[in-house]
Order: structure tokens, then sequence, then C-alpha cells
């Protein structure tokens, strides 16, 4: 009888083994399921946003939270709805004809670069790194085409919803996915990072209308052609911190070192509005910051974007914040025990690692 039951000292080997087989397989179904899961990550983001109005709704009126939640929703949904029924006409149109006159400018600009021993080099470089005018046509049609945009922009809307209603379900059952001895800590964990994507998501929030109302201002003064287009595409890159805003200045360089509009007053523009960001919006709209440093944030967004591609970079901030709370928390605090400040932890105080 037990023929087959391990030996004793085997059991430590049949352990470590089924451990590794587990991680191949949780690696191997990340890599397969990469788009799921994003768009997994972008209904927690979007579960968020609606459970922080939610909350405050709650907190500072009689309607309970379910209600909150359904009002935030609304809200949600009525935003996008009027931002696409003020602008969506009047942006397809500008949208459509940047994208049939932007290959034609960047023709010409390369044209009268090639006129001189460095531009040639530098369109020639350019022509190797991006095909030719394809740096004006992934400017413009980087991405998923608008009904797959559309239909995975309904799937996280509402994801986010069941998210929003019973979070406390879906935050017992990834602490439950966790060995007994480690829940608190994975507790702990999670609300941190909540915390931590609430600030951040809040502070993109408020950057990007505020970005895109003065980058469309700045292109209108500067005459240049297409300028709500142009600014919505600024403000909307806001949400990719670094790599989108200097990818969103390509079309508005191209368009008036073409002759259409100032070049000095789009160079002017994203200066001033890069000035103006970090000296007057962000210390105004948040006083509680969460704070990756700079260069490690960079490098976590090329990360992510290398990890899953162009789709990555919509959520490349947000992973990156996400990364950095929980390494900061579980290997900073509770691995090395160290005394560090960890984004997201403390209602009353500036998150800033």
């Amino acid at each position: 009888m037990n023929r087959l039951r391990p030996r004793e000292e085997d059991r430590h080997f049949i352990r470590r083994l089924g451990l590794v087989v587990f991680v191949s397989a949780v690696v191997v179904f990340v890599v397969r399921a990469s788009d799921l899961l994003l768009l997994v990550f972008g209904a927690m983001l979007g579960a968020v946003l609606i459970s922080a109005v939610a909350n405050w709704l709650a907190a500072r009126t009689p309607l309970p939270r379910g209600g909150g939640v359904a009002v935030a929703a609304v809200l949600l949904i009525a935003f996008f709805a009027t931002i696409g029924w003020l602008f969506g006409d009047e942006t397809l149109r500008q949208a459509g004809k940047l994208k049939q006159t932007l290959p034609g400018d960047w023709a010409r600009l390369r044209m009268s670069l090639e006129g001189n021993p460095i531009g040639k080099l530098l369109t020639d470089s350019l022509g190797k790194g991006t095909g030719g005018s394809g740096i004006a046509k992934y400017a413009i049609g980087a991405g998923w085409g608008t009904l797959e945009l559309f239909a995975n922009f309904l799937i996280i809307l509402a994801g986010s919803i069941f998210f929003a209603a019973q979070p406390g379900v879906y935050r017992r059952g990834l602490v439950l996915l966790v060995p007994p001895s480690y829940r608190e800590v994975a507790a702990s964990a999670i609300h941190d990072v909540g915390e931590a994507l609430k600030l951040w998501l809040l502070t993109q929030v408020c950057s990007m209308v505020l970005m895109g109302v003065m980058i469309g201002l700045g292109l209108w003064w500067s005459g240049v052609e297409a300028p709500v287009a142009l600014g919505l595409l600024g403000g909307l890159s806001e949400f990719i911190p670094y790599v989108g805003p200097t990818l969103a200045m390509v079309p508005a360089i191209i368009v008036a070192a073409a002759g259409q509009g100032s070049i000095w007053g789009v160079l002017a523009t994203y200066l001033v509005v890069r000035v103006v960001q970090a000296n007057v919006i962000t210390p105004l709209i948040s006083q509680r910051l969460v704070s990756v440093p700079p260069g490690l944030y960079l490098f976590l967004i090329l990360a992510a974007g290398y990890a899953f591609g162009t789709f990555g970079l919509f959520f490349a901030g947000a992973l990156a914040v996400t990364a950095y709370t929980l390494t900061v928390r579980l290997l900073g605090r509770e691995t090395y025990g160290d005394d560090v400040a960890v984004p997201g932890a403390g209602s009353g105080n500036r998150t800033r690692v």
C-alpha cells in the first residue's frame, strides 16, 4: 500500500518542482494573455476613479455608496459624451485633414533638409529608423482602429463599474490567493497600490485637461493648422508621461516647419506649457503627489511599452506607479525592514519617496 507515496526526502524536491512549474505557467499566461490583463488593469484604473468619486459623494451627501457609484459612472459617461459632442466633429475633421496633409508636409520638409549635409544625415537616420514618412504615420495612426478602440473602451468601462460596485469582493479574492501567513501584508500592499493609483490618476486627469487647453491655444496663436486636434492629442498624451508628450510634439513641428504656422511659436508653446506644468499645475492640483524617481519612471515606462507594445504604453505610467509601490512596500519595508515611505500609504502625508 502507498507504494506511489513519495519518500520524505523527495517531498521538498517535489514541492519546489511544483512551485517552478506554477511560476512558469503564470509567466506563460501573462505573455499569452497580456492584452486581456491590460484590459483588466484598465478596468481597475477606472474603478479607482469611480470609487474616489463615489466615496466623496457618500461622505458629503445622503447618497449611499452604491448610489454614488451609479452617479460617478453616469458622470464619467456624460463627460466623454460631452467631449465627443463638443469637439468630436471638429476634431475628427481636423484630424482627417491633418492625416492627409502631414505626409506631404514631411516630404517637403525632408526635401529642404536634404539641401545641406547635416540635414541629409538627419533625414537618412530618420528614414532608416522609421521608413521615410512612417514617422508621420506613426504619430497620427498609432494604436488600434476606431472600432477596436471603442470596443476596448466599453469593456474597460463595464469592468470599472463592476469592480467599483463591490471592491471588497475582488480585494478579498486577491488576498485569498496568497498563503495565509502573508495575507495581512498582501492586503496592505493592495491598499497602498489603490491609494497611489488614485492620487496619480486624479493628477493625470487634471493635467491632461489643462495641458490640452494650453497647447491648443498656443498652437492656434502660432497659426498652426488643426490646433483643436493637436491640442487634444497633446492633452491625451499626458497619460503616457515623457514618451507621449514627446511624440505629440512631432506633428505640430512638422506642420509648422513646412510653412503652415510659426515654428518658433510651436516651440515656444511646448516650452511654456512644460514650464507652467512643472512649476504651477503640478503643485496646485495635488499636494500629495506620488513621486517616482524620474530616471526610474522613464525606464519603467519604456519597459512597459517593450513588454506590451503600443497597447502597454497607454497604461505605462500607472504600471510604473504600481510596480514602484509594490517594490517599496514588499521588498523595502516588508522584506528588508527599511523605514521608507510607501506611495499611497497614509492619508495625510505627502507620499514622496
